[in-house]
């Protein structure tokens, strides 16, 4: 029996033990299992390395480099200002003249204000002869002309000055008329002059409108209705430009003319038996030749096509060289002025015996050109800081205008009448820019 007992026991002590063993082997996997890291670096590698190349590197690289190179290069070209360069200190620049640029300089003012508006020009249109005298006596920070200085006038310039002449348009000279023919129409642009009947008429030898001498020039139609009308001569009261290229013309065709009125801004007009009228400026003129019918007188032909309304003002053809008669435009004195512009003085030279109408009076290959056409002068003082009451910026400003209107203004004119510039006179001209200085330094 106690045999029996021992051998239970010993058979539970073997269950026990084998039941240990497998215990263990089963519950050890699990253990193994939970300890082993490998899912946890898969997810923390790829979300830490990929946002941290990519918005790290391209936000740096790509807009601090981009904005760096651009603004820094941009404005360097620009950063030391010139009187043809954007920005000009405020400034007031004054000028007077003559009355043939007038309405171009008013178109001019206009345009220049709005791209540079805080520089203000002024411009008194009180002829050349005074806006001559205004720049001698330093009043204006530049004078106009449309006759270059005589030689008196450049010795009237203050002492130890140096001035210059700046072309900066063309246009013409026109015999402007009015006249009521004897079917009782008035007679249009169209009527027929030589530079040699124009002369007699202001010297006072041809007295009457029918006068063979202006029948013969004319077709038989036109001829046949001339009226028995007194010629009343007009002229200008005021030193004018105008009345330079006129009493030029004049004066190469006439020797007569040459002699007792001569060339000049302020001819020595005669009194004709028609009767004779002197009044300002082109307004005047015109005023005059509107309202007396038989009048004749020398006009722009920038003031007439600019004031086309009037009924009683209408211009004729002159004959030129080659023997045609033409009837101005801008065509024809583009032609005159490429023909006679060839050869010109350099600006701090004297200008004075420059003219087109000279250059162009005997020249009968030139066929086209119409002949009394006249360039138009700035004049400016070399050496600004010499000029009284004169800053650097009304210079600037000044010179700034000036090489404006050669370089960038030359278009508005041609629906007034007026020629743009040939390249060989805008180099002469802005040659003679770059020579304008302040305190001894160019100011371009």
């Amino acid at each position: 029996m106690k045999n029996t007992y021992v051998i239970i026991a010993a058979i539970v002590v073997i269950i026990i033990i084998i039941g240990g063993v497998f215990a263990y082997i089963s519950l050890s996997p699990p253990a193994k299992t939970s300890a082993t890291p490998t899912p946890t670096p898969k997810p923390t590698t790829a979300p830490t390395t990929a946002p941290t190349a990519a918005p790290t590197a391209a936000p740096t690289g790509s807009p601090t480099a981009a904005p760096t190179a651009s603004p820094t290069a941009t404005p360097t070209p620009t950063a030391t200002p010139t009187p043809t360069q954007a920005p000009l200190a405020s400034a007031t620049v004054n000028g007077a003249g003559g009355t043939l640029v007038y309405p171009l300089m008013t178109v001019w003012q206009g345009a220049y204000g709005a791209a540079e508006p805080q520089i203000t020009v002024n411009y008194n249109p009180v002829g050349s002869g005074t806006g001559i005298t205004q720049f001698q006596q330093q009043i204006v920070n530049f004078g106009e002309s449309d006759a270059p200085m005589t030689t008196a006038q450049y010795g009237n310039l203050p002492t130890g000055t140096t001035a210059l002449t700046i072309p900066i348009s063309a246009s013409a000279v026109v015999p402007a008329y009015y006249l009521k023919l004897t079917n009782g129409s008035t007679c249009q642009n169209g009527l027929n002059f030589t530079g040699t009947v124009l002369a007699n008429i202001f010297l006072g030898t041809i007295t009457t409108w029918n006068d063979s001498a202006i029948q013969a020039l004319q077709s038989p139609a036109v001829a046949s209705v001339l009226p028995n009308t007194p010629i009343i001569t007009v002229h200008r009261s005021d030193g004018s430009g105008t009345m330079f290229a006129f009493s030029d013309f004049l004066s190469d065709s006439s020797s007569a003319f040459n002699t007792t009125i001569g060339k000049s801004t302020t001819p020595s007009w005669v009194t004709t038996p028609g009767g004779t009228i002197a009044a300002p400026k082109n307004a005047g003129v015109a005023a005059a030749i509107s309202a007396n019918n038989g009048a004749i007188g020398p006009l722009e032909i920038a003031y007439i096509l600019e004031n086309t309304g009037q009924t009683s003002l209408f211009y004729g053809t002159v004959q030129n060289a080659a023997g045609n008669f033409i009837l101005a435009n801008v065509s024809n004195i583009a032609a005159a002025l490429q023909t006679g512009a060839s050869m010109l003085p350099a600006g701090s030279a004297s200008w004075t015996p420059v003219s087109i109408v000279d250059n162009i009076f005997s020249n009968t290959s030139a066929t086209t050109v119409y002949p009394i056409a006249t360039l138009t002068y700035a004049l400016v003082y070399q050496n600004q800081s010499a000029v009284p009451n004169t800053s650097y910026a009304t210079a600037a400003a000044m010179v700034n205008f000036i090489s404006w209107i050669v370089n960038s203004g030359q278009s508005l004119g041609t629906g007034l009448g007026y020629v743009p510039l040939p390249a060989n006179i805008v180099a002469i001209d802005n040659t003679t820019i770059l020579t304008i200085t302040y305190n001894g330094t160019p100011i371009v």
